[in-house]
């Protein structure tokens, strides 16, 4: 008997770094018709969606649930394994995913009224349930069971979050984050929002007025949140989510690294590649710090 990790694919994790960490990945669909939807990763690879985003700026894509059969294939051949399976959810207030997995949970549980298979909403998205997913990791190889995995995650969660910005207000306009007089005259202004997602929602961090500062204000929004709360920041794990432009993701993450190692970080702040499912919200133009804590620590 084992214990499996499956995480959505919004967590923005590479196909290599799960593979090699033996996690199965449920993607959602994205389309840039609203007809046609490819599965994120599998079928669209990330390069290609942002290259489109570039290309047609008057196109927004969209994303769509995974399927419950889509969980359903992936579980049972667990199950009859006799494996215990933790299914790690993309917050449940931005998307209606883990809501669908409680239903594939009672569906399976029909004809496997044994089966331990633990549904997660993290809270977390992109970034931040990157470092979920590695910490539910760490978790399976120290060799706690499934349920202790589950107790810790539901106890780490609340402490998890993003502080990031993005490049305009045109994708939140479109996808109903914000309202559209509002997004305008922040745009006419130049207006660079910041956005802290705590609880799995997203609240507002205020504006600056340039790209340069919104990177600086990002750090600024962590740095305020370590000393308000007397935190330990080496009690997380800290990274970096970026959109389309790789080089201005690692100038970023070499800032975060600088300004949380002056605060007594002594881990390695790695980039992720903002995927689909968030970047449809948040164009290509966006940048963020996951914030998670260490199991050890909860």
């Amino acid at each position: 008997m084992a214990v499996r990790l499956i995480t959505a694919g919004a967590c923005d994790l590479t196909t290599e770094y799960l593979k090699l960490h033996n996690v199965d990945r449920v993607p959602f669909y994205v389309s840039f018709d609203g007809e046609n939807y490819l599965k994120e990763v599998e079928e669209l690879d990330v390069r290609d969606f942002y290259q489109q985003m570039i290309d047609h700026k008057d196109v927004f894509p969209r994303t769509s649930l995974p399927s419950m059969n889509d969980y359903i294939d992936m579980i049972t051949p667990m199950i009859e394994a006799g494996d215990d399976v933790v299914v790690l959810c993309f917050t449940s207030c931005l998307s209606g995913a883990y809501n669908a997995t409680l239903n594939v949970h009672m569906m399976l549980e029909e004809d496997y009224p044994d089966l331990k298979v633990y549904m997660v909403d993290t809270l977390c998205a992109t970034v931040s349930q990157a470092s979920i997913v590695g910490e539910a990791i760490r978790m399976r190889d120290a060799g706690m069971s499934a349920k202790e995995i589950v107790d810790k995650l539901e106890a780490m969660k609340e402490a998890c979050k993003i502080f990031f910005t993005v490049g305009n207000l045109d994708y939140l306009i479109h996808g109903g984050r914000i309202g559209k007089m509002a997004g305008r005259v922040s745009n006419t202004l130049n207006l660079k929002p910041m956005i802290v997602l705590v609880n799995g929602e997203c609240t507002t961090g205020g504006v600056v007025r340039s790209r340069k500062k919104s990177m600086k204000k990002a750090i600024d929004l962590m740095k305020d949140h370590i000393n308000k709360n007397n935190l330990n920041v080496d009690d997380f794990v800290l990274n970096v989510g970026y959109g389309y432009d790789v080089a201005e993701g690692q100038k970023f993450a070499d800032m975060v690294k600088k300004e949380a190692q002056a605060l007594g970080y002594t881990g390695d702040v790695p980039t992720i590649q903002i995927g689909a499912t968030i970047a449809v919200h948040t164009g290509p133009e966006a940048l963020g710090i996951g914030f998670v804590p260490k199991y050890e620590t909860i």
